[in-house]
Formats: structure tokens, sequence, C-alpha cells
């Protein structure tokens, strides 16, 4: 379903609270892939994964993990990508351990010091985004390593160490992330990576296509009083 940031309404006496929910079309990146045939261009995966390492840096600077980064955690819209799923691993059990076969989580994804127990922490995040990328670039998050473009190899590898502490900060991997140029700036932000033309032809026709159904949408009429 599309991404949607809430607004709340202020509800009458006796009336339930209500809110309004802007529409955004979007593809979770498992059916992104789908629908262009394959693994996305490399300047796509390179978007994906600057745009969201800055998302996670910004929820570990406030102390927060994710705890569940997945390809399917990830939706896909025309002005960059988007994390849903937050706290899926904690959510899973009721005593707040981990657990592995989520339904949505891809065993791949899942850090290995949180598949035998562990409490979700920032590094099992980059390992998350690591089979992100994985995924994107391959079309499954476990891929063998000669499958990876080789520009983006180390990056990736770095992320999926198995030893939490050899993993690269999400702070850190936006720049590791930028294509490399003859210039010495190095880019710190994913925003120029989300230029026109980041996406590929056909997952914008399919963004395309879900605006347009639900604009000939017709809605239904209101119940009498």
């Amino acid at each position: 379903g599309p991404w949607i940031a809430p607004v709340t309404g202020v509800a009458g006496p006796g009336e339930p609270p209500w809110y309004a929910t802007p529409y955004l079309p979007a593809l979770p990146l498992p059916v992104a892939l789908a629908v262009h045939g394959g693994p996305l261009p490399e300047a796509t995966v390179r978007a994906i994964g600057a745009t969201l390492a800055e998302a996670l840096s910004a929820a570990h600077g406030q102390g927060l993990t994710h705890a569940g980064v997945s390809p399917a955690a990830v939706l896909l819209t025309a002005d960059g990508p988007r994390l849903t799923c937050y706290g899926a691993v904690r959510a899973a059990s009721a005593d707040g351990e981990p657990r592995t076969g989520l339904p949505g989580l891809d065993p791949g994804a899942l850090a290995p010091e949180q598949a035998s127990g562990g409490r979700p922490r920032p590094p099992g995040d980059v390992f998350g985004l690591g089979a992100v990328l994985a995924y994107a670039a391959t079309g499954h998050t476990v891929p063998e390593r000669d499958e990876i473009p080789p520009a983006l190899r180390p990056a990736t590898a770095a992320c999926l160490a198995r030893d939490p502490a050899d993993r690269p900060t999400a702070a850190a991997l936006p720049a590791a992330l930028a294509p490399a140029t003859g210039h010495e700036t190095v880019l710190t932000s994913a925003g120029s990576l989300l230029a026109p033309g980041w996406l590929p032809g056909r997952v914008v026709a399919a963004l395309a296509r879900q605006s347009s159904e639900l604009l000939a949408a017709e809605l239904p009429a209101p119940a009498a009083a």
C-alpha cells in the first residue's frame, strides 16, 4: 500500500477521533523488481541505500532502532524510498525477544546477533540495509559476491559483516554509496541521487498507473441521514 502520514482531526463531543492520510503512489521493493523484470540499475540501488541510510542515521541519533529493515519494508515512490514496518522484529514476540520467520521479513535480512536471540541494535539495522542493497542489485538477500555489481560490493559487504563491530554506521553510508567522481568534495546527502530518472521507466509507469486508477475510482455515495 502507499506510504502515508496521518493528520489528526479534532472530534466533536461524542464523536470518534479521526485522521486523514494523503495518498502517495508506492511500490514495495519486491514488486518494483518484478515490474522492472529483474534487479534494479546501480544508480537506483545507490539512491535507495543512501536515502534509507540517512533515515536510519536520524533514528539512531535519537536512540531508536528500526528492528525490521528488509526488502519488504521498503516502499519506492517517485520522490524517494520510504521505510515501513518499524519494530517488526521486536513486535513479533510478546516477551520482546526477536524471532525468525516473520511474515514479510526475509531471513537473509536478519542480523546474526538478532537471529541468535540478541536484542535489536543499530548495527542490526545496517545489516538489514546491506541485505536490501544486495536484494535490489541481484534479486535476493544472500547473493554470491560476484553477483553484486563491483562498484557496490565494498559497501554491501561491509554492511553484511557478521561481526557488528565491523559494520559501518548508517551515517557513513551515504558517502560510501555516492558514485565516484573526480572532485575532492564528498557527497554527504542522498538528495542529489534522487534526480529525475533515478527510477527505471517501468517502475515509474507502474506508479503512474496506480495513481490514475485511484483518480478514476468512484467514491461511494454518502449514506442517507
